[in-house]
């Protein structure tokens, strides 16, 4: 009886610790899956808004409090630096930035927040989802009309309009298809236009 009753609990003791190192791989597995999707980082471009806060530790004074959009040289304006370079950075790379031009020459400690607006491009006119889009980096012409759902059978493929900051330009889509060198960067705010051709 007493060594039916070890042989039980050893079964048990045995099943529990399995279940217990299966537990905690599960967990392991979720934060690697959790710690793999903040890696994602997204790079700050011309015509992006900001909104920019910064706060001396020393007595609280409000150094910045604004929203700005990153002008077409790629900087932003701050009290004391002036222009400083904002594109091609991460948030929290324009962040750091930002703080260590502060300190220690102006201020022994800062509390520097960055926060970027979440960003859109627009796609009209002959493609199958005409919408507004949430902007991710490296977004093209062509990538712009895929994701707008392609062409309709009345695009005009060859002379797709692009407007960004008041300036327009005409690709050719299926020639940038065949070679991605004429393919267009498409910034946050731009507009896809897709115009119709004329039927005869």
């Amino acid at each position: 009886m007493i060594e039916h009753l070890r042989k039980t609990a050893g079964i048990w003791v045995l099943a529990l610790g399995v279940a217990f190192v299966t537990l905690l791989s599960g967990c392991k597995s979720a934060t690697h899956y959790a710690d793999s999707s903040t890696n994602i980082v997204t790079t700050l471009h011309v015509g992006d808004v900001l909104t920019i806060s910064a706060t001396a530790l020393d007595g609280g004074k409000v150094i910045a409090d604004q929203t700005e959009r990153i002008g077409e040289d790629g900087t932003i304006s701050l009290l004391y630096i002036g222009q400083i370079k904002a594109v091609d950075k991460t948030p929290s790379q324009l962040q750091r930035e930002i703080h260590d031009l502060y300190v220690p020459k102006y201020y022994t400690g800062l509390n520097v927040i960055v926060i970027g607006e979440m960003k859109f491009f627009y796609v009209d006119g002959e493609v199958r989802a005409p919408n507004k889009y949430e902007y991710h980096s490296d977004m093209t012409v062509v990538k712009a009309i895929s994701v707008a759902g392609g062409f309709t059978d009345f695009a005009k493929k060859a002379k797709v309009q692009v407007t960004h900051a008041g300036n327009k330009r005409v690709v050719d889509v299926p020639a940038a298809i065949d070679n991605p060198a004429l393919d267009v960067p498409v910034y946050p705010g731009d507009t896809v236009h897709v115009p119709r051709r004329i039927l005869w």
